[in-house]
């Protein structure tokens, strides 16, 4: 059963623009090799941080959105740990959107009656 994830992580600043690529590359191939679906990139770029990580008060910031088994985000996780450019990371689980709700127009124009509550 797949579930939907969010992973963000953050890479050394100072890891260099084709360190910082290969690895955000890597971590989609490694998604899609675990029947990974649904696989968004969102690329933030240099941020300040929050608070000085290993003495740094910058990182790369890329948000990773994926629909896959648990075994992707735990390889996934893996490979953050073992990355030493990777300074910090986070996956959290997401329950799938609910569908936009359906106002009295559209409900109208489908032919639907809508109830309102009171």
């Amino acid at each position: 059963m797949d579930r939907h994830y969010e992973t963000v992580f953050i890479i050394n600043p100072d890891a260099g623009e084709e360190a910082t690529k290969g690895i955000v590359k890597k971590a989609a191939a490694l998604v899609e090799k675990h029947e990974g679906k649904e696989i968004k990139v969102e690329e933030w770029g240099r941020r300040r941080l929050a608070y000085p990580v290993e003495k740094k008060k910058e990182g790369y910031y890329v948000l990773f959105t994926y629909s896959s088994s648990a075994e992707a985000s735990k390889e996934l996780e893996r490979m953050f740990r073992n990355n030493e450019a990777v300074m910090r990371y986070q996956t959290v689980a997401v329950k799938k959107r609910p569908a936009a709700p359906v106002t009295a127009e559209k409900a109208a124009a489908e032919g639907k009656g809508v109830e309102n509550e009171q």
